[in-house]
């Protein structure tokens, strides 16, 4: 299980460069003026179009201002090896975006007055850590309770044992809390297992029956649901990712059911959602307005250009004028956005079966032509293939602040590593010193000196430059 906030540690360590999805092209831009464009929805599909036709996106879309759909559609494929494409039927795991509807459940026991946000958690799971026990619910919400991340534990990864969590909590009882509860704002996969349970031990029902009869059934949501093991859903996507030019399967991950990352859906689901929340037919105005309030300022590592309040499994943020609400989700083969413009009445909802963040590219361009702001139209350019001579004299560490990447060269091709990252990452040349890598909307140039062996890294993410320089003592030097 992963979040969206994986890709920030990929793209922090400077190995998650450019975009790209077809091994032919590398990335490049060409502006374009969004109030030349009298449709929008016609410029949205021309510019996801651009990106699908050079391999570089699959997925499907929806745009709608209201009760108006402006763009529904699939692109690329959903399954490489049968050929399939993406539709707006197709199902996707959509990852943290399930946070939302744990939010809402334990919002919906709170109004029902079973619970309080304000309750300590080992009132409703005394199983937890002693040293735990100051830690509310509220914490959790909002990503302040400062537990470790116990998803990491061996006896969480036995999912399908009746006693994981617990076995979990129990292997990480004697670490330290990360941060005094309610002190800092740290992303946490485990926090939201635990509202999981909470759910669990307050409504007597498994978590993802309480969320199907509470929000998705009453929501019309009939293809949402958690990653199931017993019954495969049918038109689910396959989950993609790259290794340097190749595209080749995710790495299995087994359905968890967790309440951090299980759920999976559509865009169709996604815009049923919207139009119920919209309605106010789901939940109170006080349910949504706690749910969207901002109970702490979450920053992205640096070098990345994000921030957002956070509420209740929800962030908030204004871009190009506009407010909005929503929330991304990131897991093993599937990157997912799901923004609503309340004061628009608009929502984008992007489902994508490949990791990558160039969806942090993509959502953007799709607001600025929503909004009619300037945005970059994605042009192809072909690779090419450096001699291994060449390539071998870029190996070495670079420090980026206080980050290192390492750059390792492996059957003719160079791969970028650093910490956060699950493997190391295959860079693709557009010519002898300037690569990208097929993950993230960043380029990366080696600067060599007069013997050819590179000092330094130039990486430009998203506009911003930003030097790595060798570590002294690493090849080369």
């Amino acid at each position: 299980m992963h979040s969206l906030f994986r890709f920030a540690a990929i793209v922090c360590a400077g190995a998650a460069l450019s975009a790209g999805f077809a091994a032919q092209n590398a990335a490049a831009t060409s502006r374009v003026d969004p109030a030349a464009k009298a449709d929008a929805a016609a410029s949205a599909d021309q510019y996801l179009r651009a990106w699908a036709d050079q391999g570089r996106f699959a997925g499907t879309v929806l745009i709608a201002k209201g009760d108006k759909i402006l763009l529904r559609k699939g692109y690329g494929l959903a399954n490489y090896q049968g050929k399939v494409p993406n539709a707006p039927e197709t199902v996707f795991r959509i990852g943290s975006i399930t946070k939302m509807f744990t939010a809402f459940g334990i919002l919906q026991l709170e109004e029902k007055g079973k619970l309080s946000v304000n309750d300590p958690v080992v009132k409703y799971v005394p199983e937890i850590p002693a040293a735990w026990s100051a830690i509310t619910i509220h914490q959790l919400l909002c990503h302040k309770s400062g537990i470790p991340d116990f998803v990491n534990a061996k006896a969480y990864g036995a999912f399908n044992q009746p006693h994981a969590v617990e076995n979990a909590i129990r292997e990480y009882a004697d670490k330290p809390l990360v941060n005094a509860p309610g002190a800092t704002l740290r992303y946490s996969n485990s926090g939201y297992v635990l509202l999981g349970r909470v759910i669990e031990k307050v409504s007597g029902k498994p978590y993802d029956e309480y969320i199907t009869e509470n929000i998705l059934k009453p929501a019309g949501m009939t293809h949402t649901g958690m990653d199931p093991t017993r019954e495969p859903k049918a038109n689910l996507a396959n989950g993609y990712r790259w290794d340097g030019e190749e595209v080749v399967n995710a790495p299995f991950s087994q359905p968890d059911y967790s309440p951090a990352g299980g759920l999976m859906s559509t865009v169709d689901d996604m815009y049923r959602f919207d139009r119920a929340l919209k309605a106010g037919t789901l939940f109170s105005k006080a349910i949504m307005e706690k749910a969207w309030g901002s109970y702490g300022r979450w920053t992205a590592p640096p070098p990345i250009p994000m921030e957002a309040d956070y509420g209740y499994g929800w962030m908030t943020g204004n871009d190009f004028g506009h407010k909005w609400v929503g929330h991304g989700g990131w897991v093993n083969g599937f990157v997912s956005e799901f923004n609503r413009y309340p004061d628009d009445d608009m929502v984008v909802i992007v489902l994508w079966n490949f990791e990558t963040s160039n969806h942090m590219i993509v959502n953007r361009d799709l607001e600025a032509i929503l909004f009619g702001a300037p945005f970059e139209m994605p042009k192809a350019q072909p690779i090419v293939h450096p001699k291994v001579e060449t390539l071998a004299r870029y190996v070495g560490n670079y420090q980026l602040g206080p980050m290192t990447v390492q750059i390792t060269l492996k059957n003719g091709r160079l791969y970028a590593f650093a910490p956060g990252q699950p493997t190391p990452y295959g860079l693709v040349a557009v010519s002898d010193t300037e690569f990208y890598c097929n993950d993230a909307p960043t380029q990366l140039r080696f600067v060599p000196d007069e013997k050819g062996t590179a000092g330094q890294i130039v990486l430009n993410l998203m506009g911003r430059e930003m030097t790595a320089v060798r570590a002294a003592g690493t090849p080369g030097l």
